[in-house]
C-alpha cells in the first residue's frame, strides 16, 4: 500500500529526493540519489528479513484501544456539543474535536480490522518475500556490509 512519501537530502550533492513508500518504510535501506546517482544507507528503511517487522504492524489491540478511546471521546464531545446548542452557545472548537476524534477513531478501527482479518499479514508476507529476494543477491549483501549493515 503506497500512500506515504519519504523525503531525504543526498549527503553527496545535497539534492532533496522524494519517493513513495509503504506505511512502515519496508524495503532496501540503500537509497540512490536521483540527481548524482550516489548510493548511501538510510536507516529509516527496514530490510525485514534482517530487522523484522515493526511491532505495531501486527498489533491489532493497539489500534483497537486507540479506536475505542477516540470514539468514546467523540461521543463525549457530541454530548457536550448537543448540550451547548440547547443553551444557545456555538462551540466550533468542540465541533472540530468531535469530527477529528470520530475520523481518527474510524481510521484506527479500520487498521485494527485490517490486521485482525489478515490483510496486513498478506502484505507482510509480500514484503518478506521481496526482502529475501534482495538478500539472495550476493552483490546487494556485500553493499549492505560495506555500508556497515549487520547481516
Amino acid at each position: 500500500m503506497k500512500m506515504n512519501y519519504a523525503e531525504w537530502v543526498c549527503p553527496e550533492c545535497k539534492t532533496k529526493n522524494r519517493e513513495t513508500c509503504n506505511m512502515w518504510m519496508y524495503g532496501s535501506p540503500i537509497r540512490e540519489c536521483k540527481a548524482c546517482r550516489s548510493e548511501y544507507l538510510d536507516r529509516r528503511w527496514r530490510e525485514v528479513a534482517i530487522d523484522g517487522f515493526d511491532p505495531r504492524s501486527k498489533n491489532a489491540k493497539f489500534y483497537a484501544k486507540g479506536a475505542a478511546f477516540l470514539l468514546s471521546m467523540a461521543i463525549i464531545c457530541g454530548v457536550l456539543l448537543q448540550t451547548s446548542f440547547v443553551h444557545g452557545n456555538n462551540f466550533t472548537k468542540l465541533t472540530l474535536a468531535c469530527i477529528l476524534c470520530s475520523l481518527f477513531g474510524v481510521v484506527s478501527g479500520f487498521i485494527a480490522l485490517r490486521i485482525k482479518l489478515g490483510f496486513a499479514a498478506k502484505d507482510n508476507d509480500k514484503f518478506m518475500a521481496e526482502s529475501k529476494a534482495r538478500l539472495g543477491d550476493p552483490k546487494y549483501v556485500e553493499k549492505l556490509r560495506k555500508f556497515g549493515y549487520k547481516i
